[in-house]
């Protein structure tokens, strides 16, 4: 496995970027859930991210964390891949897959792969923590195959868990999103906001998260997939 290390100076000193913070935050409280706990708590993530239609294609998961999602892939006989910047969160999932997968230190605005590498490239709650988000998608389309496919999961401004976050917590609410108070950047999106972000590629939108009959209005989760041009 290849070494790696990163370095994130005490916020105090400096404000961080919005990659430090990302660092930071997980490091020092990992998100790590059991399968089990991960799909009741998303219910409709097993689907929406296609895990079982991957079989034998080349699937990299940008923003592995904890791997729970990329085992998914690789129980269903995907050929799984995961980057993550976080050492904390690739530790965990290198204990998690074992050699199901294989996880590497990589930062998204610079994919370690070469262009046209994989069938499938997957997302979920990483680009909505990321101040260079055009970057990124350049990336993921990088890497994708001609042909290939990508499911990107951000968090969508116009839903139902934004007000009530706003109404619960005022001007500070974003630190109650993730798994600690500790800060973290978090951009929200709209389906137009996507669409210009992979334009000139047509992508198709959908919500996830709320209560099933407001869920494609309001939903927690905005969902963008598409594929990249032959």
């Amino acid at each position: 496995m290849p070494p790696f290390s990163v370095s994130v100076k005490p916020s105090a000193t400096k404000e961080l970027t919005a990659q430090e913070l990302a660092i930071e935050h997980w490091n020092n409280t990992p998100l790590f859930l059991a399968e089990e706990e991960r799909y009741s708590i998303y219910p409709w993530l097993y689907e929406v991210a296609e895990f079982r239609k991957h079989r034998g294609h080349s699937v990299l998961e940008v923003g592995c964390g904890t791997g729970c999602d990329l085992l998914q892939f690789a129980k269903h006989g995907a050929h799984a891949f995961g980057i993550d910047v976080t050492p904390e969160h690739i530790r965990l999932a290198r204990q998690r897959l074992g050699t199901a997968g294989e996880i590497l230190f990589g930062d998204a605005t610079a994919i370690p792969f070469a262009a046209s590498t994989f069938d499938y490239v997957y997302s979920h709650g990483v680009l909505h923590h990321s101040d260079r988000p055009e970057k990124i998608v350049q990336e993921i389309i990088r890497v994708l195959r001609p042909g290939g496919r990508f499911n990107v999961h951000v968090y969508s401004m116009i839903s139902y868990f934004t007000l009530w976050s706003i109404l619960r917590h005022g001007r500070d609410w974003k630190r109650w999103i993730e798994n600690s108070r500790d800060p973290v950047y978090i951009e929200l999106y709209t389906a137009r906001k996507l669409r210009r972000l992979f334009a000139p590629i047509v992508v198709e939108t959908h919500k996830y998260h709320s209560k099933v009959f407001f869920e494609p209005w309001l939903g927690w989760f905005l969902v963008v997939k598409g594929t990249k041009p032959l």
